[in-house]
């Protein structure tokens, strides 16, 4: 059927730069885990990956069919779209090896596995017609990585709600390509189920299909070609394995939890105490100083740094940063001639239209006179850990204040339900870590029982 429609060809070094960044293949007990959650072929219907790269996906599908030479007609019910060309070349021999395998005549299954891979781009060259089960691992890269000319007719062909991304592209894609009652199955990364910037991509995907199954993979076995870590590559993936389809757990806009928190019975902890974030000061040696004697007419208080607490015991280690306190009243000459000595290194963000006004303002709040709980923002758990009177932690870790004394807040928190609560919640980053927010602790239900009662009584 012709559209008339004039296909988009990006430039072959667009294609070339896409691969080289997004090329991260799925392992293969993952794929066949995969496949037996859906009971592939028992499920019957049609197979397509839509970025298929050098066929992983494809070969697993495949091979659980019983290919009796000559039948293309089932051999074809697994297909897959790939834009990279040696990848489409590497895919259909593949293809072309396991069929002669099967006991087929080489020229059957090299004209079967032509038509099998297409050399296609899946975003901006769909084919009509649907699926019913589309295996993906798609590719992530941010919209704003895309060449140039590239991005340009990605946003042609993209609608507004799944551009930030080539994953939500993808997912977008597969939604449409579906078929009723299909099963879209993946392995992807978990960002796009809890990010804000994805809550139109989960409602218009979550108006028709529901999330049959969700599972978190290990960091180390998704993938065979993990990508490097390094300044300025995208970051590694947290991969899920997920099942959408017509039955399950229902997606909106909200943030989807692989796992669901504990039912607790209990106070949200937003009612017992407010979470402040530590101030950011710009680099050392404007307002952090290491010395509060070479600046003898300053106001100054001993800072806590992250890498200041030991990541074993969580004790405060010794001070090696004084912070230079500065509010409304103009600070002694010998303060501003330093500041204004430094802050050619300040960057654009922390320069402030009162000169002695540092980055962030802290005097008003902090530091605390007393015992206070500090969280440190990335953690392999959450850490309360108490930080003495007069110290003024930095760097954007969170400050829980309130009227209780430390060590209760820091009780409630550790509580095991408490503590699991926030493994959920979290963010992944990398490594075991998971990224804690303000917003998080507000979610967290502290339980009666690690509440005294004449607090709970009085919330």
């Amino acid at each position: 059927m012709t559209t008339g429609r004039t296909e988009p060809h990006p430039p072959a070094d667009d294609i070339e730069t896409i691969h080289q960044g997004t090329a991260l293949y799925t392992a293969a007990p993952e794929i066949e885990n995969l496949l037996d959650r859906i009971s592939w072929p028992d499920c019957g219907g049609r197979l397509l990956d839509p970025g298929c790269g050098d066929g992983n996906m494809v070969i697993a599908a495949l091979a659980r069919l019983h290919l009796r030479p000559g039948d293309s007609r089932t051999a074809l019910r697994v297909k897959g779209f790939e834009f990279h060309r040696q990848s489409v070349l590497d895919a259909r021999k593949r293809y072309r090896q396991l069929l002669i395998e099967r006991g087929w005549d080489p020229h059957e299954a090299y004209q079967t596995a032509n038509l099998a891979i297409e050399e296609r781009d899946f975003l901006l060259n769909p084919r009509e017609g649907t699926w019913d089960v589309i295996l993906s691992n798609p590719p992530y890269w941010r919209r704003m990585r895309l060449p140039d000319r590239y991005r340009q007719l990605f946003d042609e062909a993209v609608p507004v709600h799944a551009r930030g991304d080539l994953l939500h592209a993808y997912l977008d894609r597969c939604l449409a390509s579906l078929a009723p009652g299909g099963r879209l199955t993946l392995i992807t990364s978990d960002r796009w189920l809890t990010n804000a910037t994805t809550a139109g991509l989960r409602e218009t995907i979550g108006q028709r299909l529901k999330i049959e199954h969700a599972e978190r993979l290990t960091n180390g076995s998704p993938f065979h070609r993990p990508k490097d870590r390094r300044q300025g590559s995208p970051p590694r993936v947290h991969a899920v394995a997920l099942v959408l389809s017509d039955i399950g757990r229902a997606m909106t806009r909200d943030p989807f939890l692989i796992e669901e928190p504990p039912k607790v019975e209990g106070i949200p902890f937003a009612r017992l105490a407010d979470i402040r974030l530590a101030p950011w000061l710009g680099p050392d040696g404007i307002f952090l100083i290491e010395d509060p004697d070479m600046l003898p007419e300053a106001v100054t208080v001993p800072c806590i740094m992250p890498r200041g607490i030991d990541p074993e015991s969580d004790e405060i280690l010794e001070t090696t940063r004084w912070a230079i306190v500065t509010g409304d009243e103009t600070p002694a000459a010998s303060v501003l001639a330093h500041l204004e000595a430094g802050m050619d290194r300040m960057p654009a963000r922390g320069v402030r239209p009162v000169a002695w006004h540092p980055p962030e303002r802290f005097d008003r709040h902090l530091p605390l006179a007393e015992e206070a709980i500090l969280i440190p923002r990335i953690a392999k758990r959450l850490r309360p850990i108490t930080i003495p009177g007069g110290h003024l932690p930095v760097n954007h870790s969170l400050v829980v204040v309130s009227g209780l004394p430390a060590d209760t807040i820091r009780i409630m928190l550790e509580h095991p339900l408490v503590q699991r609560q926030a493994d959920i919640l979290a963010p992944r980053v990398e490594s075991g870590y998971r990224s804690y927010t303000a917003t998080l602790l507000r979610q967290l239900v502290i339980p009666y029982e690690a509440i005294p009662s004449e607090i709970s009584e009085a919330a």
